[in-house]
């Protein structure tokens, strides 16, 4: 019977092998000529576009836009937390990578999240112990200073009239605050909480005013980064972790640094692809995994089909099980990332998938042979990447782009809220391997494995063709490759290639789709297969992709904003 079952689906396969997405999909792509901003709230990205709509180039824009989402999507990311900038320079045809992660304070110890005790209360997650050292603003100013126009009073008036007017809060906004409200009260006099009225979480549709952002916006426009660095915002910041629990210095802040790191490179069927590299492994894997996906031919499988879900689901095993093995930041730890990106390497990785068996187990391979240097034996080891992040792309009239990716870490980060200026604080300390033998442990100034993958693809004969990067945890690799292989294999406009479903295996045979996005047919075919099926509900829990690609031959721009997050792509 179950040979029989198996024949019928395999005759439905075959009659659904080139398209397997919904005809449903609402897809919105957003045509420009001259510039545009991707970013996951309208606000944000209409913030940016009003930059450079006043002479701003798309860096001008960048800044903007994330001070905005500070504002609109505080859950998210902003001044109590970090992220990566990928910056494309037209002039000079450049490809730069600023690093603003978050870092561990001096305090830190390997072991700090290892006995049962801190697993029980969960120290990693919530209160004082949980925070990073923030960067965010560091960045902010370092990308203003080194290759914007304007200043930062020019670029926060925006997101300073936002918090002072007012937003309509959306319902995603309003379910992240519901669910967190419990933690929030126990870190938090929510007396104080602009989000919370009358103690109950601030329902969808109603509208916020923060003025203690507005206030924090001025100040930093007035007296800059040091504000935060070494002045009142950073005394502020200190008493919030130390009174929750923590122990973090004003030393810790003065000693942080923004850095300037080389992208990493690598070329899918010739497109050109450059990304951040550690702390963040994102960009490594997403060159590795694409790197695999290159020996087969994926346009012939067709987008979504089981077949496609298979290879994809094998391929991401192998990666995430490098990545959980070498990855960590590589002031602390050498890291193989020549051999993790090498063409070579990745076809040691296709030998191992069976086109027909789901690997139980899959063993991390030996990219130390791609080395120059002699192979390192140690301790792997990823932390609990949650997905609170947002991401957004920028493109100017004169073709500089800009990806951004930042991140609280959880929703609403540790559930430390700075009242005095409207600042949710990061709990990135989670992202540290539990393990103290790990290369990825806690350590005084380390930063913390990243999946952040903010990505500029060039044409292969080197013209400007997407700005590219997504939220989501772990999922975010996933989503920027399988986003790019829709657009380079099956040649799908913008929004188009972000809407389909997509599949996500980390290990063993449970895979993770899109609710709704992926047939009832595929599924079952992927069930008979070995798969045990999961579902993101909601639905932004899968990765959330921003994007903007450029037409080599026009210069249009078409920009694609993910539906399962209420953003939206503005063009000028």
């Amino acid at each position: 019977m179950r040979k029989f079952a198996i024949c019928i689906i395999t005759i439905i396969y075959l009659t659904i092998t080139v398209s397997a997405s919904f005809a449903d999909i609402q897809i919105n792509d957003v045509y420009a000529k001259n510039a545009m901003v991707a970013a996951a709230d309208k606000r944000a990205s209409e913030a940016g576009v009003e930059i450079m709509k006043k002479g701003g180039n798309a860096i001008d824009a960048a800044v903007a836009t994330a001070l905005a989402l500070h504002v609109v999507e505080f859950n998210a990311s902003g001044v109590g937390g970090g992220g990566f900038m990928t910056i494309r320079l037209a002039k000079t045809g450049e490809v730069i990578c600023l690093d603003y992660r978050e870092m561990a304070p001096a305090s830190a110890t390997k072991d700090m999240f290892a006995s049962e005790q801190s697993k029980k209360e969960r120290w990693s997650v919530n209160g004082g112990k949980a925070v990073g050292v923030p960067g965010y603003i560091k960045g902010m100013f370092y990308a203003l200073e080194k290759y914007g126009t304007m200043s930062f009073a020019e670029v926060a008036a925006p997101a300073i009239r936002l918090a002072e007017n007012g937003f309509s809060v959306t319902p995603l906004m309003s379910y992240l605050i519901s669910d967190n409200y419990e933690k929030l009260a126990e870190y938090n006099d929510v007396s104080k909480l602009p989000f919370i009225v009358n103690e109950f979480p601030i329902e969808g549709g109603k509208i916020l005013k923060q003025p203690a952002v507005a206030k924090l916006l001025r100040l930093f426009a007035e007296k800059g980064p040091d504000v935060l660095y070494n002045g009142v915002v950073g005394e502020a910041i200190i008493h919030a972790v130390n009174n929750s629990g923590g122990s973090m210095t004003m030393e810790d802040l003065k000693n942080y640094k923004t850095f300037v790191r080389k992208p990493v490179y690598g070329t899918y069927r010739g497109y050109r692809i450059y990304s951040v590299p550690p702390a963040s492994s994102g960009g490594t894997h997403v060159i590795q995994l694409l790197n695999i996906m290159e020996n087969f031919d994926v346009k012939a499988m067709g987008q979504g089909t089981p077949k496609f879900a298979h290879i994809w689901a094998e391929a991401t095993k192998l990666a995430f099980a490098d990545r959980s093995k070498y990855m960590a930041d590589t002031a602390y730890t050498k890291v193989p990332l020549k051999g993790l990106q090498s063409k070579e390497y990745a076809k040691t990785l296709v030998e191992k998938i069976d086109r027909n068996k789901i690997a139980d187990k899959v063993s991390a391979g030996d990219p130390w042979k791609y080395e120059d240097t002699p192979q390192h034996a140690y301790i792997g080891g990823m932390g609990s990447e949650y997905i609170s992040t947002t991401t957004y792309s920028v493109v100017d009239k004169s073709g500089n782009m800009v990806t951004a990716t930042n991140t609280v870490n959880n929703a609403m980060g540790s559930k430390i809220y700075v009242p005095e200026y409207g600042i949710v604080l990061n709990n990135q300390m989670d992202d540290f391997a539990k393990n103290p033998k790990s290369v990825n442990a806690p350590e005084p100034g380390k930063r913390m494995l990243s999946s952040v993958s903010p990505s500029i693809v060039l044409t292969p004969d080197g013209k400007p063709f997407m700005s590219i990067g997504s939220a989501g945890g772990p999922r975010i690799i996933t989503s920027v490759a399988q986003v790019l292989m829709n657009v380079i294999d099956h040649e799908m406009t913008m929004d188009e290639a972000i809407e389909q479903g997509r599949f996500f295996n980390q290990i063993g045979t449970l895979l993770r789709v899109d609710l709704g996005r992926v047939k009832q047919t595929i599924l079952d075919i992927l069930t008979l297969e070995g798969y045990k099926i999961d579902f993101w509900d909601p639905p932004h829990l899968g990765g959330t992709v921003q994007a903007i690609m450029i037409d080599p031959a026009t210069g249009v721009l078409d920009g694609g904003a993910d539906s399962r997050r209420p953003g939206a792509p503005v063009g000028l």
